[in-house]
C-alpha cells in the first residue's frame, strides 16, 4: 500500500519584469536540504540551487533561466517566506559608516520581514534607448548566468566582460522602420556596433544595466557599547541570507 502524500498549498505572484502572473508552492524538505548544500558551495552553486528550487516549484510553464536577476532574487525570497516563514534573522558586521571606535569587530542580529523588503519597480525599464534621431537599439535584461559568468569574482569586471553581457543582451537594433533583430547577426557585427556608439550613448546604455532594480531595505546599525548609529541600506538577495 502506497504512503499518503501530503498536500501543499499554492499561491500566485507577479514577475516583475514581464508583470506575467504565476503559481508555486513552497519548496519541501528536499528542496530545503538541497540549498542548505548548496550554501556551503559558494554564490555559484548557491545561484544554480536556487534556480533549480525555483524550476521544481514553478506550477507555471516558465524557463526560471531566462529571468532577470531581480526576478528571480524577487521569487525566491516570496516562495521562502511561504516555505519557511515572513521573518529573516541576520547578523551584521559593523559597517565602515559607523563614527565610533568602541564597536570595532561587533556584530548586531536584525530580524527583518520579507514585507518590508521592496523592489522599484519604478525602475523596470522596456529597454528601448533612442541613439540618435532614426537609430535606436533594445535591450533585454541579463539572466543570471551571464551576470555570474562575467560579473562576479574576486575582481572587477573588464571592459571585455562588459562588452559581453551588453552584446548578448542586445534584442534588436532599429533604423527608422527597419528592424535588425540581434540573431541576425554576428557577434562581430554586435561588438562593431557598440563600439561605434560615442560616449553619452554608451553611457545610456550602461544605465540600463547600472539602473536594474535590487532588492532594498534600510536598517539602522546601533553601536552596542554607545549611543552611535549609522543608515546601512542591504541590497541582492546575498544581503538577506548573510
Amino acid at each position: 500500500m502506497a504512503l499518503p502524500k501530503v498536500a501543499t498549498s499554492t499561491y500566485e505572484l507577479k514577475i516583475p519584469s514581464t508583470g506575467k502572473t504565476i503559481k508555486y508552492r513552497p519548496f519541501l524538505v528536499k528542496e530545503e536540504k538541497l540549498l542548505m548544500m548548496a550554501a556551503e558551495g559558494g554564490s555559484t552553486a548557491a545561484s544554480k540551487a536556487i534556480k533549480d528550487v525555483l524550476q521544481a516549484c514553478t506550477q507555471t510553464k516558465i524557463d526560471i533561466s531566462t529571468l532577470a536577476p531581480f526576478d528571480i532574487e524577487y521569487f525566491f525570497l516570496q516562495i521562502r517566506g511561504k516555505s519557511i516563514g515572513d521573518v529573516l534573522n541576520i547578523k551584521l558586521q559593523r559597517p565602515d559608516s559607523m563614527e565610533c571606535e568602541c564597536s570595532v569587530g561587533e556584530t548586531c542580529d536584525f530580524s527583518i520581514n520579507i514585507k518590508d523588503i521592496e523592489l522599484d519597480e519604478s525602475k523596470i525599464s522596456d529597454g528601448k534607448i533612442e541613439l540618435t534621431g532614426d537609430i535606436g537599439i533594445k535591450l533585454r535584461y541579463p539572466n543570471l548566468d551571464s551576470m555570474q559568468q562575467f560579473l562576479t569574482g574576486d575582481k572587477d569586471p573588464n571592459a571585455d566582460d562588459i562588452f559581453k553581457v551588453i552584446s548578448g543582451c542586445i534584442e534588436y537594433i532599429w533604423e527608422g522602420e527597419e528592424i535588425f533583430k540581434s540573431e541576425d547577426a554576428t557577434k562581430k557585427e554586435l561588438d562593431e556596433f557598440i563600439e561605434s556608439l560615442n560616449s553619452e550613448q554608451f553611457g545610456q546604455v550602461r544605465d540600463f544595466f547600472e539602473n536594474m532594480p535590487k532588492l532594498s531595505k534600510e536598517i539602522i546599525w546601533e553601536c552596542p557599547k554607545c549611543d552611535s548609529s549609522t543608515p546601512v541600506i542591504l541590497e541582492g538577495i546575498d544581503s538577506f541570507f548573510v
